[in-house]
């Protein structure tokens, strides 16, 4: 009875995450560059005789999921599943036209449903304007992790992170060098310190402090891993609070090392 997680990558260039436990293999989103990419990451991922029992979306910007992408989750017959708000949107803008009759695309909705031994609830962040987005609170056994990038506010969602074993969470852009590269969406994601601050408040209202903290969705640009490191560990120091827990920094484009959750 083992869970384990991994980025496969995790920046503005492409976002792919894996979750699985003995029975159950899931990946969120699968913003890969080619079809190439994405055949060799879907079929080596869990081993080469197992495949993932579903691919979960966050949302439809490109770098979570696009037209090759999808091109192979047909092939592959893999289920796809994406907000009902989003099925629509992911039409008009991924499929060019392409009929996808084959694909196996099902949709959840605000409320928790199951994909094998996950328990998993969607909520909905703060991010661009016309492309709703969700993270995702997901339940194996006893075990409560969560998986939310892409939102520009915490404090509706902080109850969300409140007693996680485990924590995979956005940390887009340093402040500084957002002013040194600046780019408007940027606005639409979490600069360094408010990752640091959500993650203070997290802990210091959970009755449990987490094991294991990673930080993704780098900006390759606007941020460095250091900085994003860095940046929480001073806003835990400036509370006078010490970090109990194991924080990590996810690579931009290639595989993070496996983490044993449970």
């Amino acid at each position: 009875m083992s869970l384990h997680f991994q980025s496969v990558c995790s920046s503005s260039s492409g976002n792919c995450l894996a979750l699985w436990s003995d029975k159950t293999k899931l990946i969120i989103d699968c913003g890969l560059s080619s079809m190439k990419t994405t055949r060799r990451v879907l079929t080596s991922i869990f081993g080469q005789a197992a495949r993932p029992d579903c691919i979960l979306l966050t949302h439809n910007h490109c770098d979570h999921i696009s037209y090759y992408p999808l091109r192979v989750l047909e092939e592959l017959e893999l289920e796809v599943r994406i907000h009902e708000d989003c099925v629509d949107q992911l039409k008009e803008k991924h499929f060019n036209g392409y009929g996808f009759k084959k694909l196996n695309l099902k949709t959840y909705a605000k409320r928790r449903f199951t994909i094998g031994e996950f328990s998993i609830m969607p909520f909905e962040v703060s991010h661009s304007p016309y492309y709703p987005t969700y993270g995702f609170q997901i339940l194996y056994r006893d075990t409560k992790i969560v998986v939310a990038t892409d939102f520009c506010e915490w404090d509706n969602v902080l109850e969300k992170f409140l007693d996680c074993e485990f924590i995979f969470v956005e940390s887009n852009h340093d402040l500084k060098l957002l002013k040194q590269f600046y780019n408007p969406n940027s606005q639409f994601h979490l600069p360094n310190p408010e990752t640091g601050n959500l993650l203070l408040n997290a802990v210091g209202n959970s009755r449990k402090c987490p094991s294991k903290v990673m930080l993704g969705h780098i900006s390759s640009q606007r941020n460095k891993r250091d900085l994003a490191h860095g940046e929480t560990v001073n806003v835990f120091h400036e509370a006078g609070k010490k970090i109990d827990f194991e924080l990590l920094t996810a690579p931009l484009k290639e595989c993070s090392d496996v983490i044993e959750i449970s």
